[in-house]
C-alpha cells in the first residue's frame, strides 16, 4: 500500500516519499486514511525482490473484474458488444551497461551499444478517457544463451495466454498497430475469440494489398459522412471491401479519408486511415469500427504519455539493482493510475473541474497540501466513509 500510495500522490521517487513519511501530520492521515502505518519505501524495496510480480498482477485483474461485473465500462462498448483492448509496447528504462541477464540491447550505427527493458501492454480504453492495464509482459531474455533477443511479437503470445487466463469471459475486440497484421496473430485472436481491428499500412500482407488494388471501384462499397464543427467542415468518405482471403482466414478491410477544411481561410488537411478486421463491415458498422480502430492511440496518449510525464515518472528508476522489484513497482503504478482514474472520470469531479476551471495538477496540490498541513479527524474519515454511493462516468 506504501508503494501504491506513493504513485496516488504522484511524488514521482521513493526518496520523496519518505520524506513526506517524516511529516508528522502526514504520517497521521496516511495512518488514519489507510489504517496502517507507513512504510519506509527501502524496506518496499526489499520486499518487492523477493515478491512475485504475478502476486500482484493477480490482485491488479481481480480489481478490474470487480469494475466490469458492476458494469462500470459496460456503456464503452464496441457495437454494445465487446470491450476495446489496446496491445501496445513502450520503453521503460535504459542503460548505457548491461543492468541485468534480462536486458534486451541494441547498436548504433556508430557501434554504441544500450541496454534497455520494455513492458507490452494490454489495456482497456474507452471513449470517455479511461485507459486500464489489463496485463503486463516484460520483454526481456529471460534465456542466457539466447539465440534471438526477445521481441514484442514473441512477448504477445505470452500475453496473450496471460490475458485469456485473467479474463476467459470477456468478449474482447484487440485493437493493434501496423505490427500486428500477420498470421500468427490472427491465430492467436480466432483461438482466444476475440475481435480484431489492426492498422494495416502500406507494405502489410502484400497480396491482400494487390488484391485490393486490383478490383475495380465499382467493388468497394463507399459511404460518406459530412459535418460542420466551428469553423470546419469535416467530411470523411469510407471505403469497405469483405471477404479476403489470406491463407486460412477471411479479413475485412476499411479506408478513411478525412478531409478538414477550415471554411475562413479555405485551408484543406488530409489524413488516411487504414484497417482490417475479422468484423463483417457495412455503411451501419463502418463509421464506429474506424473511430474504435483509432482509439488505439488513447494506450500512448491517457496511457504511456501520462505515466511518463504527469507525476507518476514511469521511466525512474525505482530499483536500480533488481529487474523483479522494478516489476513490482511498475504494477503498483497501474494500480494507483486506475485508483485516479476512477476519480478523475466521475462526472462529479468532472464537472468540479470544469466549473472551476481547476487543473489536475493544480488538484493533487491541493490534495497533498491538505493531507500534509491539515490534520483529519477521525470522524471527519468515518462520516465520509460511511453509506453506500453512486459514482457516474
Amino acid at each position: 500500500m506504501g508503494a501504491v500510495a506513493m504513485f496516488l500522490f504522484k511524488e514521482g521517487s521513493r526518496n520523496a516519499f519518505n520524506l513526506d513519511r517524516k511529516e508528522k501530520t502526514f504520517r497521521k492521515n496516511y495512518e488514519r486514511c489507510f489504517k496502517m502505518q507507513i512504510p519506509h519505501l527501502d524496506a518496499t524495496e526489499d520486499v518487492f525482490r523477493l515478491l512475485k510480480p504475478e502476486e500482484l498482477e493477480r490482485t491488479k485483474a481481480i480489481f478490474i473484474s470487480n469494475l466490469i461485473e458492476r458494469k462500470v465500462f459496460h456503456k464503452f462498448k464496441f457495437l454494445g458488444k465487446r470491450y476495446k483492448v489496446t496491445v501496445d509496447a513502450t520503453g521503460v528504462i535504459s542503460y548505457n551497461h548491461q543492468h541485468c541477464e534480462e536486458c534486451c540491447f541494441k547498436t548504433s550505427k556508430n557501434d554504441v551499444k544500450t541496454w534497455f527493458h520494455n513492458v507490452l501492454e494490454a489495456k482497456l480504453v474507452t471513449s470517455n478517457g479511461f485507459c486500464i492495464s489489463l496485463a503486463s509482459e516484460w520483454i526481456a531474455n529471460s534465456e542466457i544463451d539466447y539465440k534471438k533477443q526477445d521481441c514484442e511479437q514473441t512477448a504477445f503470445k505470452r500475453l496473450a495466454k496471460k490475458l485469456k487466463s485473467y479474463f476467459p469471459r470477456l468478449p474482447i475486440v484487440i485493437l493493434a498497430d501496423g505490427l500486428y497484421p500477420n498470421q500468427t496473430f490472427f491465430e492467436i485472436c480466432k483461438s482466444n475469440n476475440w475481435n480484431f481491428i489492426v492498422t494495416f499500412e502500406d507494405g502489410n500482407l502484400p497480396t491482400i494489398w494487390q488484391e485490393i488494388n486490383l478490383l475495380p471501384a465499382s467493388a468497394k462499397r463507399t459511404h460518406e459522412n459530412i459535418r460542420y464543427e466551428k469553423n470546419k467542415k469535416i467530411s470523411k468518405k469510407y471505403s469497405i471491401c469483405n471477404n479476403l482471403y489470406y491463407n486460412k482466414y477471411t479479413i475485412n478491410w476499411a479506408e478513411c479519408i478525412e478531409e478538414i477544411e477550415n471554411i475562413k481561410t479555405k485551408e484543406i488537411q488530409l489524413s488516411r486511415f487504414v484497417y482490417v478486421t475479422d468484423i463483417k463491415l457495412n455503411t451501419k458498422n463502418i463509421e464506429e469500427t474506424v473511430k474504435t480502430g483509432r482509439e488505439r492511440w488513447k494506450t500512448e496518449n491517457e496511457g504511456f504519455n501520462e505515466q511518463k510525464n504527469n507525476g507518476y515518472e514511469l521511466e525512474h528508476q525505482f530499483s536500480r539493482v533488481s529487474f523483479n522489484a522494478m516489476k513490482n513497482w511498475y504494477l503498483c503504478l497501474q494500480l494507483a493510475h486506475l485508483i485516479n482514474q476512477l476519480t478523475l472520470l466521475a462526472q462529479n469531479i468532472k464537472e468540479l473541474i470544469e466549473k472551476e476551471k481547476i487543473t489536475i495538477k493544480c488538484l493533487w496540490k491541493k490534495l497533498y497540501g491538505t493531507f500534509t498541513f491539515t490534520e483529519l479527524s477521525e470522524e471527519d474519515i468515518f462520516d465520509s466513509s460511511q453509506g453506500r454511493i453512486q459514482v457516474r462516468f
